[in-house]
């Protein structure tokens, strides 16, 4: 029984076929060689962006050089990037608002006793018209 090979136990196995064995061994050698092919294009395209923008950026830095020694103005540009707010931020964000609507309350009240007290000389002057 030593020359029993490592498949042989496979030839006990119920309803097993060697074409299962040999498919499922072609489908996953296609697996692996579609998965390599777009490893691959992906690295191309990768390589591809890289050395489109170092061509740019050469061709940029040519032209900024250009425009100097022409004595033109050399536009340097900035890039911006919005960040989300830190805690921080957020918190100061929050007492601000809270102040602004402690002013708010204030001022209301404020123009309530004011409208309070024209109310009152509204009521003298038309009391008085109708006294008379």
């Amino acid at each position: 029984m030593a020359h029993i090979s490592a498949a042989a136990p496979a030839a006990y196995l119920h309803k097993f076929q060697w074409t299962h064995l040999s498919e499922r061994l072609a489908y996953e050698q296609t697996v692996l060689q579609q998965r390599l092919r777009t490893e691959v294009s992906q690295a191309k395209r990768e390589t591809n962006f890289y050395l489109s923008n170092v061509d740019k950026s050469a061709h940029l830095e040519k032209l900024r050089k250009r425009r100097k020694q022409e004595g033109q103005q050399v536009e340097e540009r900035t890039w911006d990037f919005s960040q989300r707010q830190t805690e921080e931020e957020i918190q100061t964000r929050k007492r601000r608002k809270s102040c602004r609507s402690q002013k708010q309350l204030e001022k209301s009240g404020q123009l309530q006793q004011q409208s309070h007290s024209n109310t009152s000389l509204l009521a003298k002057i038309f009391r008085a018209s109708t006294a008379d």
